[in-house]
């Protein structure tokens, strides 16, 4: 692995059986070959690109998998939004009025320039995988938390990371688009495009290991399954 940082935040490699085994006999080279095909497309009809990601697939989980490729393999992280963030939020940590107004403005720049440049934070991350399975008729959420390396607990106060649940077949799955696109390098503070599958319907006992939501139930745990 190369030196750097997935957005800011640990980045950790699992070797691991993951959720996604529930589709070990879907073939997802079609939903790969459309999100390739569809490479460089631009935001600016949402609607228009969930369609073309996803009309000509046949399940809820190749739909998905169009564009969650699609997201991954053309979204660039942005280094400096997240440094930018990370400073405010430390600033005005003792002061939670200004800090709820920081958040607000800082949301609307994030929106803006992911739809303008395709660069983000997770929370745009997020936000695409949600908007984009929506429209193609799949039930998908925006899980906030806290992502810290492997087997540790957050020091953050406050949630640093955003993640999405996805239904698919009457069951939640979890994935991580932001940590499965790249990760930033530290020399040039440029975006590095390499793609991590793991993070695509892991396993929510591994995936717990570097995700902690703010919601117990989205650890999707069985234990906590039972409790609901």
């Amino acid at each position: 692995m190369k030196n750097g940082i997935l957005l800011g935040l640990f980045f950790c490699m699992l070797s691991l059986h993951a959720q996604r085994a529930d589709f070990k006999e879907i073939d997802f080279a079609k939903a790969e070959n459309i999100a390739i095909r569809h490479q460089g497309e631009e935001l600016t009809h949402l609607p228009a690109l969930a369609f073309d990601l996803t009309s000509q697939l046949h399940s809820d989980v190749e739909r998905f998998r169009a564009i969650y490729y699609w997201v991954t393999h053309n979204i660039s992280g942005n280094h400096g939004l997240l440094s930018q963030n990370e400073r405010y939020r430390k600033k005005l940590k003792n002061d939670p009025e200004a800090l709820q107004q920081w958040n607000r403005k800082f949301t609307k720049e994030v929106f803006a320039i992911l739809l303008e440049d395709k660069e983000t934070v997770c929370t745009g991350y997020a936000y695409l995988i949600k908007v984009l399975s929506n429209l193609a008729g799949i039930e998908c959420k925006i899980i906030d938390g806290y992502g810290t390396p492997s087997g540790q607990k957050s020091v953050s106060k406050t949630p640093n990371h955003s993640w999405n649940a996805v239904r698919l077949n009457g069951k939640w799955y979890l994935c991580d688009a932001t940590w499965s696109a790249g990760y930033t390098d530290l020399s040039s503070f440029l975006f590095e495009f390499e793609y991590d599958n793991s993070y695509f319907l892991q396993k929510p006992s591994e995936f717990v290991k570097s995700h902690q939501p703010l919601e117990e139930k989205w650890t999707l745990l069985p234990a906590v399954e039972e409790e609901k």
